[in-house]
């Protein structure tokens, strides 16, 4: 996890559900949710590989921090 971060977290008003993150996701952490995409922080390492590929900014660093 990075420091000062518990989790990842979607932003779920702007996710789209493109599936990038899902598909980018080396642990598997993401999820379909009411027709977007949600972290499970439960399974999410922290790596930001979803951060990356998203292309509409919809997932971030708990605190903002991305």
């Amino acid at each position: 996890m990075p420091d000062g971060c518990d989790r990842l977290i979607a932003v779920v008003g702007a996710c789209q559900g493109c599936g990038a993150c899902l598909l980018t996701c080396p642990a598997h952490a993401i999820r379909p949710r009411g027709g977007r995409l949600a972290v499970r922080a439960d399974l999410c390492t922290g790596c930001g590989e979803c951060i990356e590929v998203c292309p509409v900014d919809a997932i971030e660093l708990e605190g903002g921090v991305r």
